[in-house]
């Protein structure tokens, strides 16, 4: 079970729940396919700062790698066991879910490490709303985490079965990728339930365009395939459902609405061109702080 949550978890948020705003530069260009750089050992989280540095959790060798927007090496830093999703605050902090330890690392701009929380079992999926308050997703734990900007515990919340992705749009509240139980949960910004919505088998990433609508990527698995993306409109009917490629995981959408998902199964990235409503909600949405 351990093993199987590692590899179906090794996305997050996003995996990338922010690879296709790294890049959103390139978006016109998206029939050439994307550019490929070389990271840690199982990269999963991606985030990107305000000056278009990419940071990447590595799963595989418990640090974060930072690229510059061209893809040159700026630094590999140590963090947590397991790192798996990332996600980069106003101040240009970054922070980083650590789903082997139970913990999250705060680094700063140039990887030092600020401090190191306690949260649920293996947190998977980290994002941060409007109020700097950090939410993480516990997939170990079947909870919601949120901390203060300086680390304090501020609740815990119940969600559905191995929580794994988690997004927060623009009325401030927490929507969660369910992997366990095929759902999604939204919260409130106080915590309290709104919702619980069926999507595609065993979902793991998730991301809301400007239009209010969640999308979220289906992995599937070898007894029931998956391999969908799911949108959800901002009441959580649903929309449609694209197919894809091989265990998708990481999703995010760029600037003029394609829709970028990371397929783990084939070690590819596929673009939905322009179907989504706008871009990505910013900047509460998914781990990036602003644009």
């Amino acid at each position: 079970m351990k093993t199987k949550r590692r590899i179906k978890m090794a996305l997050t948020l996003f995996l990338c729940f922010m690879m296709a705003v790294a890049f959103m530069a390139c978006s016109s260009q998206q029939t050439a396919g994307p550019s490929v750089f070389a990271v840690g050992a199982n990269p999963s989280g991606i985030a990107i700062d305000a000056s278009g540095n990419v940071w990447v959790a590595d799963q595989g060798s418990n640090t974060v790698t930072e690229l510059n927007s061209g893809g040159t090496l700026l630094g590999n830093f140590a963090v947590g066991n397991n790192p798996s999703a990332i996600a980069i605050d106003a101040s240009g902090n970054v922070l980083v879910a650590n789903q082997g330890s139970n913990t999250v690392t705060e680094l700063n701009s140039g990887g030092a490490v600020l401090g190191t929380f306690t949260v649920g079992t293996n947190p998977s999926g980290i994002a941060i709303d409007a109020l700097r308050n950090v939410w993480v997703a516990n997939q170990g734990s079947n909870t919601v985490t949120e901390l203060s900007s300086s680390g304090a515990l501020l609740g815990t919340f119940a969600v559905g079965s191995e929580p794994v992705g988690i997004a927060i749009d623009s009325a401030g509240n927490v929507w969660v990728a369910n992997q366990g139980s095929n759902t999604v949960t939204e919260l409130s910004s106080s915590g309290a339930l709104l919702g619980t919505f069926a999507v595609g088998n065993e979902s793991v990433g998730i991301a809301i365009d400007s239009a209010g609508n969640v999308w979220v990527t289906n992995y599937g698995s070898i007894s029931v395939p998956g391999n969908t993306v799911t949108e959800l409109g901002p009441t959580g009917a649903l929309i449609n459902t694209f197919a894809v490629e091989n265990n998708p995981s990481g999703i995010a959408i760029d600037s003029v609405g394609n829709v970028w998902v990371t397929n783990y199964g084939y070690a590819s990235v596929i673009s939905l061109g322009g179907v989504a409503t706008g871009p990505e909600f910013f900047p509460y949405s998914g781990p990036i702080w602003p644009l």
